[in-house]
């Protein structure tokens, strides 16, 4: 895939990016939120094999985030309050950010360093997508990853 580097959009997409990403702030009312929550989402990548990721997610009443995702696990996870450009854009009210350790797909040896999960509270379930960190152009060792139609149920362990 051949992609130029076009400075004017690295600002543009950095600035959107700083301003409408999340609030600084973790959500503190997490109330709502803790809990223990799984499910599944579909990979969106046409470069990776497996065709849905699973989610087993804790939240607990600080809003910070553990668990796995895939087959790599959760550390310095957090859920955030979208910010008001990120709602009026038909987005999530929440964001989750967390690093990953480990491979996201193992058997396709498919790692990524974080995440940032979007998503609403519907009727107590969790639905959203998220993003990895990686490259919009590049070989499948380095290109971001998207998974949508996420819906994670809370779970009584």
């Amino acid at each position: 895939m051949n992609c130029k580097f076009n400075p004017a959009f690295f600002v543009i997409l950095l600035c959107f990016w700083f301003f409408s990403c999340a609030t600084a702030n973790p959500v503190l009312e997490t109330g709502t939120l803790k809990g223990h929550w799984v499910g599944q989402g579909d990979v969106m990548a046409t470069w990776c094999n497996r065709g849905q990721l699973n989610f087993d997610i804790l939240i607990d009443e600080k809003g910070r985030v553990s668990g796995k995702i895939g087959d790599a696990s959760i550390t310095r996870g957090h859920v955030y309050r979208g910010s008001s450009i990120l709602q009026s854009g038909g987005n999530g009210n929440y964001v989750i950010r967390a690093s990953l350790e480990g491979f996201l797909v193992r058997d396709e040896k498919i790692a990524r360093d974080f995440v940032s999960l979007t998503f609403n509270l519907v009727n107590d379930t969790i639905e959203g997508e998220m993003d990895t960190s990686g490259a919009r152009c590049g070989t499948r060792d380095s290109m971001h990853m998207k998974v949508a139609n996420i819906i994670l149920t809370r779970s009584n362990f």
